[in-house]
């Protein structure tokens, strides 16, 4: 059985390895790992901080790394950076308060036994490439500089699942899962403008866990936006954390 303690330790180190992905190959970057937390640094985009950001895995000591992680920052000439903490760690929260961090983004962090859902697709899961994951969430979110296409286009093949609907012949929603210890971590959930509201995002859900629990995963974690709470909800996920982005901005 896998209580909600597995699983919020699930979601935070699948996040950290999704994380470490990111960094390390939306070039040029780099991965500093320590016990209990993971950062990227990426000095080509020195104003995203979701990109500049460390994972805290083990939340009480992410405040050890802080003075290292503000050096690499600087020395990267990055001016926006975070951390991702669990909101239930006070003291920690605490530490990065008095450091000069504050809070500027809070995502339910959610999970659920794999056996217990909804998991029933249409046929064949269909695979999709990481260009096309990065192109719909650019279309589904407004970026026009392809900004999302750009990140995932570079990262290593067989590490991440891409999964796609199409609709009217065309990519039309699409997830990303990456597969460890167990687990199906899940993220990149999106669906173009034009053809939302006919059930495709929950299609490709489905898809994404049918193929994890083929392949041995027994359970499923994600980050959801508060729009997207509501489709994990239905689909049979339950809330786990809240998942905070602490800012430090130069």
């Amino acid at each position: 059985m896998h209580d909600d303690a597995t699983l919020s330790a699930r979601l935070w180190d699948g996040f950290g390895r999704l994380q470490a992905l990111l960094g390390g190959h939306a070039g040029p970057g780099s991965v500093v790992v320590r016990e209990g937390l993971v950062a990227s640094v990426v000095a080509s985009a020195p104003d995203s901080p979701t990109l500049n950001a460390a994972v805290a895995i083990e939340a009480d000591g992410a405040p050890a790394h802080l003075e290292e992680l503000r050096a690499r920052y600087a020395d990267a000439k990055v001016r926006r950076w975070g951390v991702w903490l669990d909101s239930r760690a006070s003291l920690a929260a605490q530490a990065l308060t008095q450091a000069g961090m504050v809070p500027t983004t809070a995502s339910p962090g959610m999970g659920a036994r794999i056996g217990e859902l909804q998991t029933a697709g249409n046929g064949t899961p269909t695979p999709a490439d990481l260009p096309t994951v990065g192109r719909v969430n650019d279309l589904a979110y407004g970026n026009y500089d392809g900004r999302l296409e750009r990140t995932l286009a570079p990262l290593p093949n067989g590490v991440l699942h891409g999964y796609r609907v199409d609709h009217q012949g065309k990519p039309a929603a699409v997830a990303l899962a990456i597969h460890h210890n167990e687990d199906c971590g899940v993220s990149f959930v999106a669906t173009v403008p034009k053809a939302r509201r006919r059930g495709l995002a929950s299609e490709v859900m489905r898809k994404a866990l049918t193929e994890a629990q083929r392949q041995g995963c027994t359970t499923t974690t994600l980050q959801a936006t508060d729009v997207g709470e509501r489709l994990y909800r239905a689909l049979g996920y339950r809330h786990l954390c809240v998942m905070q982005l602490w800012e430090l901005r130069r």
